[in-house]
């Protein structure tokens, strides 16, 4: 009888204590985004070792910049502006080849309100000066129509 209550009393306890509820990743997301949002995986991903994954899509026609934590959900962006050069090689006389990304009222992103034409095929720079730095850094990537297309997210 003792030997029954001792093992009705660690069930219980266990059953109070041992369980870990899991905690359900959130929704996936469609632009605008907040901090926090599980967004769809569209655009060029730039993965870093030690800091937030960048995260460079177009959206309606606009470049948006995103900052994705380790767990693949939107992180606040680490500077307010950020700059942007396409290359000359394929680029069409309708399209600037300089902007400056900065920080959107409706979203977590930094963006520009620059219409691009389709087809999106750019060789793009990103120049991003951390706070406290003096050196830039800098990410080069091919854009292409295809990284266009909005697929469900994934979570690390």
């Amino acid at each position: 009888m003792k030997a029954i209550l001792h093992a009705l009393f660690l069930a219980s306890t266990l059953a109070l204590f041992g369980q870990e509820e899991a905690i359900a990743p959130p929704e996936p997301s469609e632009p605008p985004f907040k901090v926090g949002d599980l967004p769809m995986k569209s655009g060029y991903t730039i993965e870093r070792e030690d800091a937030p994954d960048l995260n460079f899509r177009i959206v309606d026609n606009k470049m948006r910049l995103y900052w994705i934590d380790d767990d693949g959900l939107v992180a606040e962006p680490e500077v307010p502006v950020v700059s942007l050069r396409f290359d000359e090689r394929n680029l069409r006389d309708t399209v600037r080849s300089f902007h400056r990304l900065r920080r959107l009222a409706d979203d977590t992103a930094l963006g520009s309100s620059y219409n691009l034409p389709v087809p999106h095929r750019y060789y793009v720079t990103i120049l991003i000066k951390p706070q406290n730095s003096d050196e830039f850094q800098t990410f080069r990537f091919r854009y292409l129509p295809s990284m266009d297309e909005v697929l469900p997210p994934e979570t690390k």
